[in-house]
């Protein structure tokens, strides 16, 4: 007797219901899926973009905002901090490393970042066209603004006042691209980089005659220092520590400053996924719900099933078939709707997450970085494969003890 033969049977004596069961077992996988392939995104994404910063330091505020704004771009700064303070950690014995940031603009609702080339080693950024700015209003895009934007080296941009679109155009200080960065998978891709005096002179309102000479790549003449650091500010400073002793002795120096406030972005990214792992838990319980309720629901179709094929099971019987063989047919039909429902459902939630990768990118948010299919997905399937052949245990055990004298005397 062909066994695969029988099932199929069995499945198209019972279609429909067949099908609910099949669909509902892959939209409980799904859900599954797609969270843990989004949280592996999220995750992986931090820690991209945290480039190995220990700190933080900005204004007075939500360290969390800090963290936000300063090193995911995805809030707005708590004010800005003295030039004065921050070049203080570029000479601390305990920094390894200290990076100015300074925001305020963007270009097609990427940010302008006021820093130093030393910003792209936080993320290891290499160029990918042109060179680095030699001079204030001269800009690095990164890989996604170049791309969205159709920026190449030697072309002009004007940015806008505010973090989004739609701020005042700052016309009078427009910026040249002087070079374009490789992808790195990272925030820097969708950030706009310049050196600090940019952001000091656009926000001081040159003279149209310095901005076309700046557009047209001409140096003004040398004069007297228009930017001093006396009265500059910047959003924040990134900072790498030397040793282990910085972690134990910088916070509590800052601390006792009137004016700054220091963010640890280990815990602050851990106090985050804490926040956004609440709603993720109540969409895994309710995936693992619905795995459970379509395990039920299998489980009362295959008993009604197998008791409405006992005349079928009883004829197999008295045609030779083994118990075995019943037993067997039961769980292989089992044994089939977890496979099918756990691959359907590996797909749907695979789509549904790419979906949500890209709707993210396309508000403003990150792009995702979903991984690969891997060991984690072939354990959902077989997981599916255990839990379908659980429902199918006792119905088996059913078929396996029907008498066939009885059932054709009935």
């Amino acid at each position: 007797m062909n066994a695969a033969r029988l099932i199929l049977a069995f499945i198209r004596e019972r279609p429909l219901g067949w099908a609910f069961n099949l669909v509902s077992l892959a939209l409980g996988v799904a859900v599954v899926t797609a969270l843990l392939a989004i949280n592996s995104g999220l995750d992986a994404r931090f820690q991209r973009d945290l480039a190995g910063v220990d700190l933080v330091v900005g204004a007075k505020g939500s360290p969390l905002q800090i963290i936000l704004s300063a090193l995911f771009e995805l809030d707005t700064p708590t004010g800005n901090i003295p030039l004065v303070d921050a070049e203080r950690f570029q000479h601390n014995m305990l920094v390894k490393r200290a990076v100015p940031v300074s925001l305020g603009d963007n270009v097609s609702g990427y940010r302008i970042v006021g820093t130093r080339p030393t910003f792209a080693d936080l993320y290891a950024a290499k160029l990918a066209a042109g060179r680095w700015w030699t001079m204030p209003l001269e800009a690095v895009l990164g890989s996604e603004v170049a791309r969205s934007t159709g920026l190449r080296v030697g072309q002009v941009f004007v940015g806008e006042h505010g973090l989004a679109r739609g701020g005042e155009r700052h016309e009078h200080s427009p910026y040249r691209v002087v070079g374009i960065l490789a992808p790195t998978g990272a925030v820097i891709d969708r950030l706009a980089l310049t050196d600090t005096a940019s952001v000091w002179k656009v926000h001081e309102h040159e003279n149209a005659e310095h901005a076309a000479a700046i557009a047209s790549m001409k140096r003004v003449d040398e004069g007297p220092d228009l930017y001093p650091a006396v009265g500059r500010e910047v959003t924040a400073v990134l900072i790498q520590y030397r040793s282990a002793m910085g972690a134990l002795m910088l916070p509590r120096l800052i601390k006792a400053s009137p004016s700054l406030q220091a963010a640890v972005p280990a815990l602050e990214v851990a106090r985050l996924t804490k926040l956004l792992g609440t709603g993720s838990d109540v969409l895994r319980g309710f995936g693992i719900g619905l795995l459970g309720l379509s395990a039920l629901g299998f489980f009362v179709a295959l008993l009604g099933a197998v008791q409405a094929r006992a005349k079928s099971l009883a004829l197999l019987r008295a045609l030779g078939a083994r118990p075995a063989l019943l037993t067997g047919l039961v769980l292989g039909e089992g044994a089939l709707l977890g496979a099918l429902g756990g691959i359907l459902g590996i797909g749907i939630g695979r789509v549904a997450a790419i979906i949500a990768a890209r709707a993210t990118a396309a508000g403003g948010g990150p792009m995702l970085g979903l991984p690969p299919l891997g060991m984690s997905d072939l354990a959902i399937v077989l997981a599916a494969v255990m839990l379908s052949l659980v429902a199918a245990l006792i119905p088996a055990m059913i078929a396996y003890r029907v008498d066939p004298a009885r059932v054709l005397r009935s």
